[in-house]
Formats: structure tokens, sequence, C-alpha cells
């Protein structure tokens, strides 16, 4: 304790004194905060029972009198303290009950105190705690749904005993919209889906059910509280004797929401929500206020859930920024005068605050919101700025927000409420799953039923930016005796036999092992991630670092992507402006065929971040102005400068973070993006030369649309105009995967995708070539064969009229008839200028990097030569398939002498060879001056392969084909367009400078 106090008292304002997880503090004395802004917090703010805890162990009376107090923040310089992420063991060796200070003394002559963990049982938690008195302490919930404010439904380990036991004053909000508040609107949406269950919970049956038999708690007073926000109940009370509840009461705008959940058992039947509710048939001895409502059944409310969006949170009185009606609190009567503020004598281990009676926090909420002035910046640098957006903004974000609806880029309410329906029965699925395999284990019914299983949402639909159509990632998390095997052995096939699943495929050898299926219409990617526990708890919490303790690579890299998500959402000044910028470039880069992590591009979470760092970099503009910023600093920015939400973290574990000067591979990444969650991982280690200057131009194109837009002189469909990327080159490889069932050419094909992103990279280093342009999917077709030679010319991608028009069902009954089940990918091939005044024929010689994809094709676990196939040819933009045009979108053929194509190989078509014909001097193709620089190439990159006979597939000789005019790469059209620069004052410089990187 003195070595403690020394550091507190030593160590001056700002200080923060890190306790060891794990560990218990056996206390001889309080801590004693000594200067302004100290904080006292466990290593790495868990949230579980690994947080550090204080015993309450200094000398005690017979009497009772003696050490009562852990943590003391009273003193008169001490404005702005925090207590975080602790646990407090108050039962002072089992003494009985006596005056003194509270287990925490917060408050006194100073100001702006945080007591804060980010609950998701309670906010307070009392465990019987007789003669505990709590006073005068502001709940709020800002981000979670949390089970309960303030808990009195403990039987241990005073029998349930609340004698004495009074709370009064206090102040409890649940939720409140997060969505722009229109004029007339008493109700928005809220995107973390933040409710308290209950307010104040009363009784072992509100929590647990019938599982603790007939015991009860009793004794206890409840009156002068207030209420705000969304909750399902306000106070719950069930299986409780004697207590009276009076004078509480709804202040501003409230509501009352939620519904039966997964979590519910087959008995449970929560009552509608409602502020007052009490059990007749489990209580007695009640003193109540009158407006309670009776109910038929209080047992374990917590299974309710809150809807999954929809306006259905009060706007108005929040926390942050109002100052809500209440009468100025006064100690009860009977005190000490020590107990100035906070919990008197007691146990309270487990759940500790959400308390928010801080300065600090309101500033920082207050810092999430429109026109706020934030007093922290977020981030690695300050912001660019902090002024409010103008009004031109203002009124071009309306627009951008009508332009995204008439685009459908929102979903129907009626496949949000599928979703919610369908993840409802995942969650139940997954428990089942971890049942079974619990049981194969050996374990009991008792402790199978107990090992339970979670599913964690993150992507796109965690992050509210999801659209029509968009997969669900979800993470099944799993105790330590379910293992990866079990994932796919186990829950593959249960998926396979729930009702409306289908097209399930798994893939266990993949970067991030997944199973990818469809419910009821809903995609969904499902990871999974082992713990080293147990058990999982229905409140798991994934924030701990220490989760990741014990953990494979591929358990690690399943997780992050939810404590991703996660801190992403806690990294950005306001949340709503995120998500409406967010799905604007998400939007945007799926129409300009730039949002693809497995083919070289940026994925989801990669576009997230980039859009993140600009809401911090402008932390009180809205969407209109993050969008426009968004593309002028990416244009500008200097890769490889990592974008960075936060600096990067070393944590407890021995795995790898992404580390530049350490990790060779790490400094080969072009455009790194850093993952704000421990252990930092860069998210874009795909990207190559080609996709780096493709989204490059994309940046510069599409700032320049939207000055336009602000301007006055273009609209945002210009923004969403699709890719043109099958008009754009001359030439395109086909990668044509194919097998003869449904199931295996998903996973096939997949595998074969999955290598793309290698091809691109070896094709970069061929001579002659500017550009690999790999596009962002693959088409699919399904192809009904009678002979074996139309099977062989559809997996070469030759298919007749005949074949493309044939039906399965004119094949049935056939003899030597089948399907087969192929899908084509292409790359863009950009080939460089011919010098003028020169003459001959010029190689294009891909046949290295061709032999070397297929090998690593084929080199899959799973490969079966007999079921397979895979082939790699080129083809000119007029022998393009119709299935990658939109109706009316393909080119009329057009003759021009541009140039000739000759083939020179056997099947599969591995060497390109190009012949232009003599042109005057001066004279150049239609390739584009603005191509990438080529890569400095060492004389072994590429070995030579040499030229195959002059032959094509059936043997007969090649000939010279005319070209349509068609240009290669980015027109000058596209790239005469000045280069953006943000508006006067701001400077790009503060991102992208050394300091950015630090």
């Amino acid at each position: 304790t003195d070595r403690l106090n020394a550091l507190l008292q030593n160590s001056g304002p700002g200080y923060t004194l890190r306790l060891c997880p794990n560990q218990t503090y056996f206390l001889t004395a309080p801590l004693v905060f000594a200067a302004p802004n100290q904080e006292i917090s466990t290593l790495g703010y868990p949230t579980s029972d690994e947080r550090a805890l204080l015993v309450v162990n200094g000398t005690v009376a017979d009497d009772g009198t003696g050490h009562t107090t852990a943590v003391d923040g009273i003193c008169l310089t001490c404005s702005g303290v925090k207590l975080r992420n602790v646990q407090i063991d108050g039962a002072r060796r089992g003494a009985p009950p006596a005056g003194g200070g509270g287990n925490i003394e917060m408050g006194g002559e100073n100001s702006d105190h945080v007591v804060e963990f980010g609950a998701t049982d309670g906010g307070i938690v009392l465990f019987g705690s007789p003669g505990t008195q709590v006073y005068n302490n502001t709940i709020w919930v800002l981000n979670h749904t949390l089970l309960g404010g303030i808990n009195m439904v403990d039987y241990d380990p005073f029998s349930g005993n609340y004698t004495g036991t009074v709370v009064t004053n206090n102040t409890i909000f649940g939720g409140f919209a997060t969505d722009t508040e229109e004029a007339g609107d008493t109700k928005g949406n809220n995107f973390e889906g933040a409710i308290i269950k209950m307010g104040i919970a009363i009784g072992p049956r509100t929590w647990f059910g019938d599982k603790f038999g007939t015991n009860v708690s009793y004794s206890g007073v409840i009156n002068n509280n207030q209420f705000g926000g969304a909750f399902t109940y306000a106070i719950a009370v069930a299986s409780a004797l004697n207590f009276t509840i009076e004078n509480n009461v709804l202040i501003g705008n409230t509501s009352f929401i939620g519904a039966r959940g997964p979590n519910c058992s087959d008995s449970d039947s929560p009552p509608s929500p409602a502020p007052f509710i009490v059990d007749p048939n489990s209580t007695d001895g009640l003193t109540l206020q009158t407006d309670f409502q009776t109910i038929g059944d209080g047992d374990d409310l917590t299974c309710v859930l809150p809807p999954n969006g929809g306006d259905f949170w009060p706007f108005g009185l929040n926390p942050s920024n109002t100052t809500h009606p209440s009468a100025t609190p006064q100690p009860p009567s009977g005190t000490s005068p020590g107990a100035k503020a906070g919990i008197a004598i007691g146990v309270i281990i487990g759940v500790l605050a959400i308390a928010i009676v801080a300065w600090f926090v309101r500033r920082w909420a207050v810092g999430r919101r429109v026109g706020s002035k934030p007093t922290i910046f977020y981030g690695v640098t300050p912001p660019i700025a902090t002024g409010e957006s103008s009004e031109r903004e203002k009124e071009v974000t309306v627009t951008l927000m009508e332009e995204l609806r008439r685009q459908g880029a929102f979903e129907s309410e009626a496949e949000s409420r599928t979703r919610e329906l369908v993840l409802g029965r995942v969650a139940s699925l997954v428990k089942k799953f971890v049942r079974t395999v619990s049981l194969s284990r050996g374990l009991s019914e008792a402790a199978a039923n107990a090992a339970g299983g979670k599913i964690f949402t993150f992507g796109s639909y965690r992050l509210g930016a999801h659209g029509p159509g968009a997969d669900i990632d979800t993470l099944c998390v799993v105790p330590k005796h379910v293992s990866r095997e079990d994932f796919f052995e186990v829950f593959e096939p249960m998926l396979r036999e729930a009702e409306g699943v289908m097209e399930v495929s798994g893939v266990p050898e993949a970067y991030v092992p997944i199973i990818k299926t469809k419910i009821s219409g809903i995609p969904i990617d499902f990871l999974m991630a082992r713990l080293a526990l147990s058990s999982i708890p229905d409140d798991l919490s994934l924030a701990d670092d220490n989760l990741l303790r014990n953990l494979d690579e591929r358990c690690v890299r399943s997780l992050n992507g939810s404590r991703v998500t996660d801190e992403i959402l806690r990294l950005v000044p306001n949340v709503q402006v995120f998500r409406e910028s967010l799905r604007c470039i998400k939007l945007w880069a799926s129409r300009r065929a730039i949002y693809s992590n497995v083919n070289g591009f940026l994925g989801g979470v990669a576009w997230a971040m980039l859009v993140a760092r600009i809401c911090q970099l402008y932390p009180n503009a809205i969407a209109g102005a993050i969008v426009s910023r968004f593309f002028i600093i990416y244009y500008q920015w200097s890769w490889p400068q990592p974008v960075l939400l936060k600096q990067i973290e070393e944590g407890p574990l021995q795995v790898r973070v992404w580390n530049p000067k350490l990790y060779p591979g790490d400094r080969s990444h072009r455009m790194p993006i850093i993952t704000p969650a421990y252990p930092a991982m860069c998210s874009t280690h795909n990207v190559t030369a080609s996709t780096q200057m493709i989204m490059t131009e994309e940046f510069k194109k599409g700032a320049d649309i939207v000055d336009k837009v602000i301007i006055g002189k273009a609209t945002w469909s210009e923004l969403f105009e699709k890719h043109d990327f099958f008009l754009k080159y001359r030439y395109y490889l086909q990668v044509i995967a194919s097998t003869g069932d449904a199931e295996l050419q998903i996973k096939w094909s997949g595998t074969v995708e999955s290598r793309i992103r290698q091809l691109v990279m070896k094709l970069e280093y061929v001579d002659s070539l500017t550009l690999a342009h790999p596009f962002i999917k693959g088409f699919d077709q399904v192809s009904f064969c009678l002979s074996e030679e139309e099977v062989q010319s559809v997996a070469q991608g030759d298919i007749s009229d005949a074949v493309a028009k044939r039906k399965k069902e004119d094949i049935e009954g056939k003899e030597g008839a089948s399907s087969v089940h192929s899908t084509t990918f292409y790359i863009g091939l950009a080939i460089e200028p011919k010098q003028p005044g020169a003459v001959g024929t010029r190689k294009l010689d891909i046949s290295y990097p061709t032999i070397e994809f297929t090998k690593m094709c084929k080199q899959w676990d799973g490969f079966d030569e007999s079921k397979m196939g895979i082939v790699v040819r080129h083809v000119r933009s007029s022998g393009l398939p119709d299935n990658v045009f939109e109706v009316g979108q393909r080119p009329p053929k057009l003759v021009q002498k541009r140039g000739k194509v000759c083939i020179i190989s056997s099947p599969p078509l591995w060497l390109l060879t190009v012949v232009h014909e003599m042109k005057a001097p001066g004279k150049s193709s239609d390739t584009s001056p603005h191509k990438p620089a080529k890569k400095p190439r060492s004389s072994n990159t590429t070995p030579e392969v040499p030229l195959k006979p002059t032959t094509t597939m059936n043997g007969s000789t090649s000939t010279s084909l005319s070209l349509a005019p068609v240009a290669e790469g980015y027109s000058s059209k596209e790239l005469n367009v000045k280069s953006p620069q943000l508006p006067f004052g701001e400077n790009v410089a503060v991102a992208t400078g050394p300091v950015g990187a630090s």
C-alpha cells in the first residue's frame, strides 16, 4: 500500500497507476489520489475477472470500526481523477457493519471524476451489503446493452439481506437516439443498440430465473431515483420481501423497448416493456409507489433483446449536453461525515461503474456530436480543421443522403427484420454446436449446457454501413475444448441441416478459415475463435487483450475482425457522420470495381479505416465534407506512410505486431492501413503496384467530381457511375476454374481467386506490360453438355451457342451428358506504347507467370485433377462474352488497322505476341502516357521461356486479326483533371507528415 501511494504522491498530475491483471492487492490503508487527472486502472482495461482486485484489509476493531475505504479521491486538488477497470472487495475480513467512509470516496470539493470500465452486466452491483448507501451517481449507457443499472439481485454473501441499504437520488440514463434529429422528431435510431434492460433490478429471479429456487432479497429502500432514455424496464421486482420503493420518476424523453431473445428459455415469458413492474406471485410486504404494473412472470428478464435498428430511441435529454431537473441531493441521515459521495459499507465485487459524474466524460461525449468543440484530438495527429462544415457542405450532405437512397444503398425494414431473426437462430445453433461437442468430449449434461458459445458480428453490418444483400460477418466464439476441426466437421453439417440454409461452403485452409453460407437469403461468413476458457458466458466482451493468450494465429486473426470493428467505432468523433460517409465510399468503391481485398484492392475494414481517419482529422465536419476531403487527402497521401487510427501498441503477448523496422515483409506493404486493435496488423498487404495505381487515379477522379458537386456543376450520381473495366483494355486474360459439382466449384473457384493476386504481381514484371488490372469478381456459369468434347471446350472457355442455350432438362436421361460449373476471372492488360519508328514484331511473353500461377493453384491440398480444371488464356476485347456486359453496354464491333495479334502457343494459351504495323514517325499507339512506373527488374527475375510452335488449340495455324480501337488503361480524358487540393487554410501535411507515423 505504501509503495502504491508513494507512486501517486510523487508522480504528479496525469500519472496513471497501472495495476496488474489477475492480481490481488491487500490494502492496509486507502489508495489516495494526490494530483489532478491521475488514474488508477488495470493494465489493458480488462472487463472480466482479470481486473485487479483491491481488498480492504486494514485494521478492524471488534465493533467493526476501522479501515473501510479502498480508494480516496476527495483531496482539494484531485479534479479529473479516474478509477477504471478494477474490483473492490469491501467485506473487511467479514467484520460487522460500521460507520466510516465508502469503499470508493469521490467528490468533495473537486469535480470531473470518472469511475468507469464499460460494463455489460451492471453499473453498480450490491451483493447484499446491509447498510450500504448508494446516492448521487449518474449511470449512463453510451454504446452498450447494459443488463442492469443498479443490481440488488445477489443472494450471497449476506443471504439476500439489504437491511439499511438505501438507493436514492441516482440518475440512470438508457440509450438515446444517435441519428440526426429532424424537426418534430421525438424518437430515432441508436446504431449501437444501447439500452438498459433493467434500470434497477430487485430480487434474484429477475436476473437468474428459478436457478436459485426460493431465495429472495429483502428490506432495502429505493427512492427518489430518476430514469431517462431507453429501457426495457425502469424498475423490476421479483422474489423480494419488505422493500420500500417510492418517488422514483421518469424524466425527459423515455422509451421502453425490447422483446424476447434467443437466450430466453421455453418457460420464460418476459412481460411487455414498461416503466415499473412487479411479480406479485414471488413478492410480499412491499411498499410501492402507485404506478407499478403487476406481471405474471418476472423470471430471467435479462434474456430480452433491444431492437436492431428502427426509430425507437428518444431524442432530447442527453446527459452530455443537458441539465436534467433534479433536486439537490443530500446525504441520507445517520451517515458519518466522511461518507460524502459513493457507496458506504458493503461489498461491491465484480462490476463497478459506468457512473458518469464527470465533466471529462461529458466533454468526450459532446465531442462526438456535430457542432461541438472537442478538448482532445482523435488519432495520431491533431486535426486538420475543427470548424463546422459550411452551409454549402450541409446542403450537399442532404443531397448525398437522397442520392444514396435512390441508389438503393439502404436495406428495407423487411430485410432488416430477417437479419435479426437469422442471427437469433444462428446464436442458438452455435450454443447447440458447443453443447454437442462438449457431450462428445465426455462432459456432463450440466457442464455441456454451461459451456455456452456466443456470436459477435463485425464488418459492415456491425459498423452500420451495410446495404441490401450484404453479408453478415459473424464470429463464433467457443470454449477451449471445441476445436477448429469440430467447426468444419460438426458445425458445417449442422448448418446444412438447419432450416432455410443454402450454399454452405467451408474453406478450412484459408488464411482466416471460413464457412460461407446463406440463411433465408442472408449471406453469412462464419469465422471461429477458440478461447482458453472452459465456458463462454453470454456477457463475454472481446475487448480484453488477455483473451488472446494461448491462442494460435488463426484464432487471433479471427478475433481481430470483431475487435477492430469495435475499436473503429470507439475512435471516431461522431459515429453517425462516420457511417454516412462510409456508406458513400463503399458504394463508390463497389461501382468503380476497387472493392476487393482478395484481388489486391481494399476490403471493407480498410475502407472503413480510411474514412475513420478523415473523420478524426475533421472531428466536427458532416458527411459531405468528409467525403470531399477523403478523395483529396488519399490522392495526396505519402504512401507507404501508414494510415493509423491510434499509435501502435505493444501488448502482453508474444504475437507479431506490424513493424516495418523489424519485419522485411511489413516494409514491402505499398499502402499500409493498420488495424487499431492489438495486435496491430496491415489490412492491405494484398495491394500490388497495379492496384495501387488504379486506386490512386480513382481518388483523383473522385475528388474532381465531388469538387464539381460542391460548386454545383455535377451531381452525386456521377460519383457512383459504374466502372468501364470491360471497355478499357484491348487485351484481357481469362482465368477459368471449372468442376462438375456445384459445392466443389465454390471451394475450387475460391481457391483460384485467392491466388489471382499472385498472378498479377508476376505479370507486373513482364516487359512491355505496364498494368495488370484484376477485376473484382468472377463470372459463374453452368453449361449443360452432351459429350466429353463439349465438356472440354467449356472448360477451355469455348462455349458454343448451342451449349449456351441448352437447359438442364435438355440433358436429363441422356447417356454421356453432364453439367460443367465454371467461374471466369479477368485481368485487363495495358501494353506499353510502341516507340515511334519501331518496326517488327514485339513479344509479350507471359508464359512464366501463367505456368507458375497454374502450378500454385494445383498445389492446393484439395486439388483433384480428375474433377477440377484451370485454364489461363487471352481474349481480345471484341471476343469478350456477353455476360460481362450489361444490356446495351457492349460497344459495336469496328474494324480499324490498329494492330494485329498472333497467338503463338499450345493449349493452354500462355504466350501472347503483338504485331504492330509500321507507322509514320511521331505516331503512337492508343495507350495513355499516364501509366504506372515500371518496377525495376533484376536480370534473374523472370526466366526466359522458349517460344512454342505456332499452333492454336485446334492445331490450325494462327491468323492476324484486326482490332477495334479500344483505349488501354486510363484515358487522357480521365486523367487530365486538375490535381485536387484542400480548401484554403487546410494542410494535408498535418496528417501525412512524420508525426503521423510516430
